[in-house]
């Protein structure tokens, strides 16, 4: 490798990189550390159903469904592009390298359980 240039496998995020996220991407995020993977269409409604119980305005400009499902969708799709996680056949998925990372760290995947990522990192 030369001077300056970074292999495949730097290039993807590890649990301390959601850290550095906006409050909408971490919350996201730590929605699919708890949940691994989820149907599209459930992952919207709970995120949605989550904001809307927060009622942050640091998350979302406005508190209509709309406008909160649009907010959602663009931070899952920056997550989608840092490669935080995947999509597959309907499913947003935990990217496999930070699956990885995690049962290093918990021994196993734990799904449905609530993790703190500070903790993690």
């Amino acid at each position: 490798m030369g001077v300056g240039e970074v292999s495949v496998e730097n290039n993807k995020p590890t649990l301390r990189d959601i850290l550095r996220l906006g409050k909408l991407e971490r919350l996201v995020m730590n929605y699919f550390l708890k949940h691994i993977s989820a149907g599209e269409i459930i992952a919207i409604i709970e995120l949605r159903e989550e904001i809307k119980r927060l009622r942050d305005p640091e998350l979302v400009p406005e508190f209509d469904d709309v406008i909160i499902e649009l907010e959602i969708g663009k931070a899952i799709n920056k997550l989608l592009r840092e490669g935080f996680i995947e999509y597959r056949s309907g499913c947003y998925n935990l990217a496999k390298h930070l699956r990885e990372e995690l049962k290093k760290k918990l021994g196993d995947l734990k799904p449905g359980f609530s993790k703190n990522i500070e903790e993690l990192v």
